[in-house]
Parts: structure tokens; C-alpha cells; sequence
């Protein structure tokens, strides 16, 4: 286990290694002044970090959002001047201006009144310069400079910051969007996006037989997805970023990097768009996801966390609940509760991060096989407080009230092998439909024992009397969103608009572990999804569709694979020590032809249509594995050996193996487990950390990484012509506000800063 993961352990939440990026390294020193953050940077001089930002290079004097950040008018963040590198005498703000009006009084005073400490993020150390004057917003559009002069140690400092403003939302406007649903494809690249249409839809003499929901959306455009500190960015900056307008660090939710790291709730903070229709227009938000809850892409919508794990934090922050003594203060965060509304409908999984360590729920209903990682318990004690109904499986989802605020926790993936997605998330579609009888897996239904699904639940009868009935009762993604938009307008009573995010995660995650035949399953539910809400929401003018990822997987599509050809050609490729290791190419039978199953793989000439076959007309292939199979492949992945079968269980694709501590002893291997007949694909990731610090990621890279490529956007109804064209994430922000109303031009001087 890396000093990452260790990290995540003391914080009582689960340590994935395919769920997160390196350690931050917003400054280089904590708040104290001299104990360094995180590793030293790797590049770039050494000074402040090790990627070029807007600072002084002497005193790493920043303002905070970053400059170029694209906000609307009204949308609250925090401002906050600070320095980075410790002083010999304590620094001071000498002038902050906007547009060159002073504002320095009216920024100290708020300092002042907010008090040292979380409130205004004060670092420990005098010789820092730190403070964020919280919720405050630019009162119009146009185009804005923020300048703030330091000195330190006898020397003015002067930074400089510029930002273009959107004008404000406003849903009274004629054609402006009143219902909104945002679909995220979580590492859906194109390529995906391709093979679930093959898959699905087919191929008749080259062309299509028909398209995606989504391809049929009118208007498409092109998102980059670099976040502020990498080209690859994680899953919390790729979603965070393109709600709010504001480039994000890897691993942070709605907050901008500062110069106290050791405490990751008292960042400058930035508005969501789904925060501010909340709060500014009473509008109703909400969830849908098959990832935990607090998970990266859901938290997005409203919670504010320089570290996307601290689930505890996050789960108080989703439903408001914030007390002294717990994992989210009352002491501290007035402007944190002040800024984030609650959302009103919540629909996933991760019920660890909600019930009480001793609910015996946990292990009975949810089948976790330890105790959860709470003392305190939300779904008892705290949420039915607060006026939520609590559901668990679909039967309770369908017969929930539409008048009331909902949270949904369902059953994950518990099988023991699966150690592909665990109990923190749903079971993937492929494995929900075979448990219903919808689908098989190279045949094999839910009776046959290679599935684990005939089985009795590992932790007792709780949720069912085997796994294929546990997962049979989590609802589909279809039935979730249709009956959240029942909740959004039963709250709205007709009278406000709501906004929904429906997340399809397991594409992401899948694709993490190399299970591709999975990803592109996660693909057409969220297809079947968007086509079930366009012919609900479709006929109204007032509603906009919009679906995006927040990043790519370097995942591409080499041709098919002949099934029948694998038989009796599996196993032949290697030759090796008893475990594997080392490995001799070819075999005895046959020296000079290494490896058999290679020549399964037809490319060019060689790549007839597949034959998928959709015979029960659910819109999902019957089964995976057809004669003729589609073979997707990652140009970036650990080692690991394929025989381009579909797994009758999602596992990792490597093992580890630690030392005492817990810290890996060697390189990551193939998983022994999973089609040791394979194909043995070399990996080209990381296999140890770098001497010195550099790899800052903490260790071998046991899965596929994400991708830094552009993703597409699709958009329909209400300012879909907004979204056309080539632009930042950061920029979907602004688009999603002028759709909301907000369509005046930007070309004035500005105005001026309110909220003080």
C-alpha cells in the first residue's frame, strides 16, 4: 500500500488504485512555512510546483480562481490572496483592486468579520500571506481584472488575474431551459461510443444499421479535459471543472488549490451551476449514479473537498448536515453551508459511507464483508431528520413518494471475486441483465455456477436468497432516472425547474480493469437511459439534454475476434516457471509460431461485422460473446494476459504482492486468476515509484489510466446551440448558463464585485 493509500486508510474510506491520482501539491510547504507538502516538484525549477502557474516566482504570490476561470454573473466563489514560499517577516496585503477600484477595506473587513482559522483559511505560519473572503460573485457580465499587491520583506509583489463573466442564469426568459438532465459518460471516449453502436445497432454492407440516442442528439461539440495541474486529469477536476467554469487540481471538488493543504475543507470554493439554480431560483437537483454516491462524479454536482475521498466529509455536505465532532464541522463552514444547498434526490451505491459502523444492515442487506467506515449514522439518525425517504432496492424506489426528498442506496458488487468494482458499486449492466435472465455470458446464465450468481449471498440472506436475486432488485438506469424526474416534479410542483446529473460510471471503472465487453454494456444502458428521458422529456420545449464525459481511456478498436477459432489455441502462447514467471515465448509443439491465439485477431480485410444478436429486443446483446466479437484494446496498461473471452466475473487485471508494511515489494503481475491461458499484453505503466519522489502517483499503476483526449459533447432542446463547436471543459459552464436564460452578449467593461 502506497503512503497514498495509507493516507486514505487513516481516513476510514477505501483506497482503489485505479481511483485516484497523486498526492496534491497545491504549495510547496503546509501552513507551518516549513514543513514541505506532499513530494518536492519534479520539474520546473523546484520553487513552487512542478507545472507553470499564474505566481510571483519570488514569493508565489497567487490570487485564487485561477485567472481565466469563466464564471456568470451572480455564481459565488471565494477570493483568496496568498503567498506560497515563507517569508523572513510576516507579509501584507498592501492593494487589492477590480478593474482598478480598490476593494482592498471591504476585503479585510470581511476577513475580519469571518474570523481566523477554516473560515477564512489562515495558515498557521505568519510569514504566509492567506485569506479567502467567502460567496462573494461579480454583479453583471463582462470582462473583470483582479490585481492584489503583497509585500513581503520589504518588496511589493503584484499579481494579476482576468476573467470573462457570462451573464446570470434566468429562467424567465422566453425559451430559456426549465428542465435539465446532464448525462455523463465517465470515460466514454469516442471509441467507446463507436463500439457500443456496432454492438448494438449493427452493420449492414459498411453502414450503420441505426444510431445511438445520443449520436441522434442534434447539436455536437469537442471538450479538452486537462485539469489545472495535469493533462490527464481524475474524475472530480473532469466533472467539477466543466460545472463551475473553473479549472481544478486532480483529486479536488469545487475548490481551487491554496497554501493550508493540510486541510482540504477550507479551500477557496467555487459556485456549481446546479448549486446557484438551487439557491438563486429554487430549483430542485439531483443524483443518479451506479458509482458510491460520494464518488468523484456524483459529489461534483455540490460538494466542496480538496481530496475527493474524504467520503464522510461529503456525504454531510450532500444531504447539509454539518456538527461539531463529525467529519464535516459546524465550526468553521458557515460559508461552506451557505454556499452548497442539499440536494434533493441522491440514487447509488456506497452504503458504507452512510450507515453507522455497527447497522447490521451493512453486512445482511449490503454484504460488506468488514464493518463501515462511519460512527455516526446518516440513514438512521440524520437523513429521515432532514426529510429524506430512504430506498433499497427497485421495488421501494417504485413505490417511494414523489413529494419528498430521496436517497437510494443500493446493493453492490459483493461477489468476493469481483473484486473489479466491490460493494461500494452497483453491479455492472451486463451482470444486472444476466441475473434477470436478460442476457448470458458465453452461454451461461444465472444458474450456471461459473457466474457466482446461484449462490447464497457471502454475508447472509438480507438482500436475497442468492446474488442473481440481490441484483435482480437494483434498479436499472432507466428506472432510476425516470422515477428521480418523478421526484423533481412532484418537489417542483410544476412551479421551478430541477436539474439532474445521470452518471453512467462503471464505463470508467470497467475500462480501468481492462473489461471491455463491460464498458461498452455501460454504454448502451446509458443510451437506452438517454432514449427512455428524450421520449419522456422530448415534446418539451423547455427541456435540455446534455451528455459529455469527463475524460477519455486510451482504449481503441483493433477489429474482431473469430470465437471459434479460440478453442484448443488458449494456453499455447507460453511456456514458463511454474507460476508463470519467467516467461518463454512460443511453445513446445510449435517454437517458431510463438503464440496461436494471436492469429484470432482479424484486422483490415479480416474485420467482418460482428454478430451480436438482440433477440429479446431489450436493446442489449443477448450475450457478449458471439461467433464474431468486437475487440477493443488500451495503448496504455499494466501487464496482464487476454484471451479476448468475456469474463464471467469483473476482476483486476494484476495482483500485488506487499511487503510487511504494506507498501508493494515488486512490480504488479497478471492476475493468475483471470485467464492465465492468455495472451500475455506487455504493459508500458509504471511498475514501481520512482526513486526520489518523482512518481508521485505512489506506486505501480495496476490498471489503465485515463486518457488526455478531447470527448464529445451532445446536446438536445432547450440552447442546445450553445454547446456546438471546440472548447475547454471549464467553458460547458458558462454555455449551460446562457441556455438557462443568461443569452446577452459579453462585450461591456464590467461591473463590480458584490457579496461583502
Amino acid at each position: 500500500m502506497s503512503a497514498f493509500c495509507r493516507l486514505a486508510a487513516a481516513l476510514l474510506v477505501v483506497c482503489t488504485s485505479h481511483a485516484y491520482a497523486g498526492g496534491d501539491d497545491d504549495a510547496p510547504f503546509r501552513s507551518d512555512g516549513t514543513t514541505r507538502n506532499a513530494v518536492d516538484p519534479i520539474y520546473f525549477g523546484g520553487r513552487l510546483a512542478d507545472f507553470p502557474t499564474h505566481a510571483d516566482a519570488a514569493t508565489g504570490l497567487r490570487i485564487m480562481p485561477p485567472t481565466a476561470t469563466e464564471l456568470f454573473a451572480g455564481q459565488r466563489f471565494d477570493l483568496r490572496v496568498e503567498t506560497q514560499l515563507p517569508a523572513a517577516t510576516a507579509p501584507r496585503l498592501v492593494a487589492l483592486t477590480v478593474n482598478g477600484r480598490p476593494v482592498t477595506r471591504p476585503f479585510l473587513r470581511r476577513i475580519e468579520r469571518q474570523g481566523a482559522g477554516a473560515e477564512s483559511g489562515t495558515p498557521q505560519s505568519p510569514l504566509l500571506y492567506g485569506a479567502s473572503a467567502r460567496n462573494l460573485f461579480f454583479d453583471r457580465p463582462g470582462r473583470y481584472e483582479i490585481a492584489a499587491t503583497v509585500e513581503a520583506d520589504g518588496v511589493r509583489r503584484r499579481i494579476a488575474n482576468r476573467y470573462a463573466v457570462a451573464p446570470a442564469p434566468d429562467p424567465r426568459a422566453p425559451g430559456a431551459a426549465r428542465r435539465v438532465v446532464l448525462f455523463l459518460a465517465d470515460g466514454t471516449g469516442l471509441p467507446l461510443r463507436t463500439a457500443a453502436r456496432l454492438v448494438s445497432k449493427g452493420v449492414f454492407e459498411g453502414r450503420a444499421r441505426d444510431r445511438l440516442a445520443l449520436e441522434k442528439m442534434p447539436v455536437h461539440g469537442v471538450s479538452m479535459t486537462a485539469s489545472f495541474d495535469s493533462v490527464i486529469t481524475d474524475s472530480a477536476p473532469g466533472m467539477a471543472s466543466l460545472i463551475t467554469g473553473m479549472k481544478q487540481a486532480n483529486n479536488a471538488l469545487n475548490v481551487a488549490p491554496d497554501n493550508t493543504p493540510e486541510n482540504p475543507l477550507d479551500n477557496p470554493r467555487v459556485e456549481t451551476v446546479f448549486e446557484y439554480m438551487k439557491r438563486v431560483h429554487g430549483w430542485r437537483i439531483g443524483v443518479v449514479t451506479d458509482a458510491f454516491l460520494t464518488d468523484a462524479t456524483p459529489a461534483a454536482v455540490q460538494a466542496h473537498s480538496r481530496l475527493r475521498w474524504q467520503s464522510a466529509a461529503i456525504a454531510q455536505q450532500m444531504i447539509g448536515w454539518y456538527a461539531d465532532g463529525t467529519a464535516q464541522p459546524k465550526t468553521g463552514y458557515a460559508g461552506l453551508a451557505a454556499l452548497s444547498p442539499p440536494l434533493d434526490v441522491l440514487l447509488g451505491g456506497g452504503a458504507a459511507h452512510w450507515l453507522g459502523e455497527r447497522n447490521p444492515a451493512l453486512k445482511s442487506f449490503y454484504q460488506y464483508a468488514r464493518g463501515g467506515r462511519r460512527d455516526i449514522d446518516l440513514v438512521a439518525a440524520v437523513a429521515p431528520q432532514l426529510g429524506y425517504q430512504v430506498v433499497r432496492n427497485a421495488a421501494e424506489l417504485q413505490a417511494a413518494s414523489d413529494h419528498a426528498p430521496l436517497l437510494g442506496l443500493f446493493t453492490g458488487e459483493f461477489r468476493p471475486a469481483a473484486s473489479g468494482l466491490g460493494p461500494d458499486n452497483l453491479p455492472g449492466a451486463l451482470d444486472r441483465l444476466v441475473a434477470r435472465g436478460a442476457a448470458t455470458i458465453r452461454g451461461k446464465g444465472v444458474e450456471d455456477a461459473e457466474l457466482a450468481l446461484n449462490l447464497p449471498p457471502p454475508q447472509g440472506l438480507g438482500c436475497g436468497e442468492t446474488v442473481g436475486e440481490c441484483f435482480r432488485r437494483v434498479p436499472m438506469k432507466a428506472e432510476m432516472a425516470h422515477k428521480v424526474i418523478d421526484v423533481l416534479e412532484g418537489l417542483s410542483r410544476g412551479k421551478g425547474g430541477w436539474m439532474l446529473l445521470v452518471e453512467q460510471s462503471q464505463s470508467d471503472k470497467f475500462g480501468h480493469i481492462l473489461e471491455y465487453d463491460r464498458a461498452i454494456y455501460e454504454v448502451i444502458e446509458l443510451d437506452r437511459t438517454v432514449a427512455a428521458v428524450n421520449r419522456r422529456l422530448g415534446g418539451d420545449r423547455r427541456s435540455l439534454r446534455l451528455l459529455t464525459s469527463d475524460h477519455a481511456q486510451p482504449e481503441t478498436i483493433g477489429g474482431v475476434v473469430f470465437s471459434g477459432t479460440l478453442a484448443g489455441v488458449a494456453g499455447s502462447c507460453f511456456s514458463g516457471a511454474e507460476n508463470g514467471y519467467p516467461l518463454t515465448l512460443g511453445s513446445a509443439a510449435d517454437p517458431d509460431r510463438p503464440c496461436p491465439l494471436q492469429d484470432a485477431l482479424g484486422t483490415f480485410n479480416d474485420a467482418t461485422p460482428p454478430t451480436y444478436a438482440d433477440r429479446n429486443g431489450d436493446g442489449f446483446p443477448d450475450d457478449p460473446d458471439p461467433t464474431i466479437k468486437l475487440v477493443i484494446e488500451n495503448g496504455f496498461r499494466p501487464t496482464y494476459s487476454t484471451s479476448y473471452r468475456t469474463n464471467y466475473l469483473p476482476q483486476e487485471p494484476v495482483q500485488h504482492a506487499h511487503d510487511a508494511k504494506g507498501a508493494a515489494a515488486q512490480p504488479a503481475l497478471p492476475n493468475p486468476a483471470r485467464q492465465p491461458e492468455g495472451l500475455l499484453l506487455t504493459g508500458n505503466m509504471p511498475t514501481y515509484s520512482v526513486a526520489g519522489g518523482a512518481n508521485k502517483t505512489g506506486g505501480a499503476i495496476a490498471i489503465a489510466p485515463h486518457a488526455g483526449d478531447d470527448v464529445l459533447v451532445s446536446a438536445a432542446g432547450a440552447g442546445a446551440g450553445h454547446f456546438a463547436g471546440i472548447y475547454e471543459n471549464t467553458s460547458i459552464s458558462p454555455r449551460l448558463a446562457r441556455a438557462l436564460g443568461g443569452s446577452a452578449p459579453v462585450n461591456n467593461p464590467g461591473g463590480g464585485l458584490g457579496g461583502w
